[in-house]
């Protein structure tokens, strides 16, 4: 009988082993994690990211100097989990971000929190943790993009928290078979204190796709079909200037972006732009303050769709009351994928102009996304 006690007792831990081993071990799709739990009323599905990454760049010195560093890093270290709750949908990622990165502290933090409810006429609500409906450089993943990482065009209104992740809530839904998609909603700017923001961030955004309408935020699709995209989105917050101060400074971004993907006889052909224009608007005399980016981006993915070579322009333009100055970079490269965004091989060149001193650099990285 003691046997049987002891037998017992170990069943589960080894049956719990044997779910960690099959997690890791069964092959994944190039969009879904594995999934294992599957009830009638549940879903659940794990999934991780990885990132190793090199980069070789010349940065600003001191005294208009130029100087050369080398980094190796883990960027990016995720574990997500993904599923359903009776009508329900959630998600959920942690990050340890910035491993070795010269200059970051990295530490664990929560990426997504998320809860989404359907309220029925395919509209549906979704709160908590996650990307704010603005820029689609943005809402396209980190493991999604063209180039190793994100550029200007979504970093300037990142900086400002008028993109990228946010606590809050947006009602969401599609119309027209799925051709016409539209979000708005309510959210905490990350970088304002809470006294100062009793007025939420509004963002709203609409899309538009004329071909395939699955995965449009995605920068390499694979197969025969085909994606003409267009949206349109904007942020408006009001500031106030103290705790008490009924006076408010503004921040506002309305933006512009459009990608296809087809199948050519030469391979796919990939093309993505945007635009965006935001404003600081401070209370009482002082003028306000407009800072412009766009960027275009272009690949072909070839030789089986393994091999995409491409190209990335970014530019940033500042007011001429805070100088005037204009920002151009341009990132050449090459992708490799040997499962989708699954498993791919990422390299490219940095070539920015417009500066007093050399300021070039080149990345590769390569990455685990399931």
């Amino acid at each position: 009988m003691k046997v049987d006690r002891v037998g017992d007792a170990t069943a589960p831990r080894f049956r719990g082993l044997l779910l960690l081993a099959l997690t890791v071990a069964l092959p994944s799709s190039a969009l879904a994690g594995v999934k294992v739990a599957e009830q009638e009323d549940f879903t659940l599905e794990l999934g991780m990211r990885l990132q190793a990454r090199t980069i070789y760049e010349a940065v600003a010195g001191a005294g208009g100097t130029t100087d050369r560093q080398r980094d190796f890093m883990v960027r990016r270290a995720r574990l997500k989990a993904n599923g359903k709750m009776l009508t329900a949908s959630y998600g959920f990622e942690w990050k340890i971000d910035g491993t070795d990165q010269v200059g970051a502290t990295p530490s664990a933090q929560v990426e997504n929190a998320w809860i989404q409810y359907p309220l029925g006429r395919g509209v549906e609500v979704r709160a908590g943790l996650y990307d704010q409906p603005y820029s689609r450089d943005r809402l396209t993943s980190d493991s999604r993009q063209l180039a190793v990482d994100r550029g200007n065009v979504s970093n300037v209104p990142d900086g400002l928290g008028l993109a990228d992740n946010a606590v809050g809530f947006h009602f969401l839904g599609k119309a027209f078979q799925g051709r016409a998609g539209y979000a708005l909603g309510l959210f905490d700017n990350r970088f304002i204190s809470g006294p100062l923001q009793d007025r939420p961030m509004v963002v709203g955004r609409i899309d538009v796709n004329l071909g395939s309408t699955k995965d449009v935020y995605q920068d390499a699709h694979f197969g025969a079909d085909k994606w003409y995209s267009l949206g349109v989105n904007g942020s408006y917050q009001s500031i106030g200037t103290t705790a008490t101060s009924d006076s408010f400074n503004t921040r506002s971004a309305i933006g512009v972006d459009g990608m296809f993907d087809i199948p050519t006889g030469a391979g796919r052909v990939f093309v993505r732009g945007e635009f965006s224009s935001i404003r600081n608007d401070p209370a009482g005399p002082a003028a306000a303050i407009d800072t412009r980016t766009w960027m275009a981006g272009a690949g072909l993915l070839v030789l089986n769709e393994r091999l995409q070579p491409f190209v990335r322009f970014d530019e940033v333009r500042l007011d001429s009351q805070v100088g005037g100055a204009k920002t151009d970079i341009t990132y050449v490269g090459l992708n490799l994928y040997r499962k989708g965004h699954s498993l791919k091989f990422q390299g490219d060149v940095r070539l920015q102009a417009n500066t007093g001193e050399s300021l070039d650099g080149a990345r590769v990285q390569a990455q685990l996304d399931f």
